[in-house]
Parts: structure tokens; C-alpha cells; sequence
């Protein structure tokens, strides 16, 4: 899921669990909501055009901005089912990325999350309360403090990630999976590019 972080930490399945999850059939939209999407999509690339700019790269712009904006508006409304905020979903995912048994700092999470550490310390006081982490001080270095999700803040991040692969597969359910792959090496490569390019 990119679930977004100021991403929902841009945690994503594999290519794997993609496909199996487009075997076990996609999940269905309203036509009628996709073409009003590409309606629009094609009527901004066509104002962007007029502007002076590159259809091509417009095409591809625009495409990835207006499905990055649905999927967030999507992943707001599933962590709003589970009561968590997208910084507290920021910290599930940061913890869930790492290798079991392993910590993260409060300054690290901070860091990741793009917020103050004063504000991280009540972000986390709010999920120790519910349980989904723990905070313990660091046995080698007693100035630091450790933070690990819980078997229930694990579970809550694994249920989520399930759940947002099944919706994230049904964009993917009319590409064969030799076109995820090209897909996905293509967007890599842009990714790839972002640190050439003045963004």
C-alpha cells in the first residue's frame, strides 16, 4: 500500500502478492466513476498542452498525480476505519519495515515521519495507550528509548496492508503481469531520476 506517510510510508507488496491477489479476482469499480476520470484527466492534460507543455509527459504526469490522489483519499478513509492517524500509521508501517526484534527510535521515527520529536513523544504516548507499541529504554545506552509495534500493532499493520492489496490489484487486474513488471520498472525509473531533478 503506499499507504501514505506523509506517505502511509510508502510500504508496498510485492509483484508476487499482487498477482495472487488478481487471481483471486480484483476488485470491481463504476465504470461510469472511471470514465468521468479520464474525462477529467484528459481535459487537464489538454489545458496543460494548451500552456505550452509535452502531451506525452503530461499524459504520464497527470496519470500518476490523479491515481496517487485517489488512492490517499482511499487510504485516509481505511485508517479512519481503524481509528489511527496517517502520522500513527506513519510510525505501524516505519516499525513494520523493520527486521524482527528491531527498534527505531523516538528521533528516528521523528525523522521519518518529518515532525518535531516533541510531537512524536505525544504521538506515541497516544499508541502506547491503545497497545500497538512498546517504548522501553535502550539496556546499552540507558539515555535512549526503544520503540517495537506489539503482536496487536503488527497485526494491525499486516490487516491493512492485505486490505489495501486487494484494491491496489484491481488497478492492476486488466495488465497481464509482464506489463506490471514494465510497469514497474518504469516508475522505478522515475523514481530513479528524482535526484537529478529539481524537486
Amino acid at each position: 500500500m503506499p499507504i501514505r506517510v506523509g506517505s502511509m510510508g510508502d510500504t508496498r507488496l510485492n509483484l508476487a502478492a499482487q498477482r495472487t491477489r488478481r487471481q483471486n479476482g480484483p476488485v470491481v469499480t463504476s465504470s461510469g466513476t472511471g470514465h468521468r476520470e479520464m474525462e477529467a484527466v484528459r481535459a487537464e492534460v489538454a489545458a496543460y498542452v494548451a500552456a505550452g507543455a509535452d502531451e506525452s509527459v503530461q499524459r504520464v504526469i497527470t496519470a500518476v498525480h490523479r491515481l496517487s490522489r485517489r488512492l490517499n483519499r482511499w487510504y485516509d478513509e481505511q485508517l479512519s476505519g481503524y481509528g489511527l492517524s496517517s502520522g500513527e500509521w506513519a510510525v505501524l508501517s516505519a516499525l513494520g519495515r523493520m527486521s524482527d526484534g528491531q527498534a527505531l527510535t523516538p528521533s528516528q521515527l521523528a525523522a521519518e515521519g518529518h515532525i518535531a520529536p516533541s510531537s512524536m513523544t505525544h504521538r506515541l504516548d497516544r499508541m502506547l495507550a491503545r497497545g500497538l507499541i512498546t517504548r522501553e529504554v535502550d539496556p546499552t545506552n540507558r539515555t535512549r528509548i526503544l520503540v517495537r509495534p506489539t503482536d496487536a500493532g503488527w497485526q494491525l499493520f499486516a490487516t491493512a496492508i492485505r486490505e489495501a492489496n486487494v484494491v491496489e490489484s484491481g488497478l492492476l487486474a486488466d495488465l497481464a503481469d509482464d506489463q506490471v513488471d514494465r510497469l514497474a520498472e518504469l516508475l522505478e525509473g522515475m523514481i530513479d531520476n528524482l535526484d537529478s531533478t529539481e524537486l
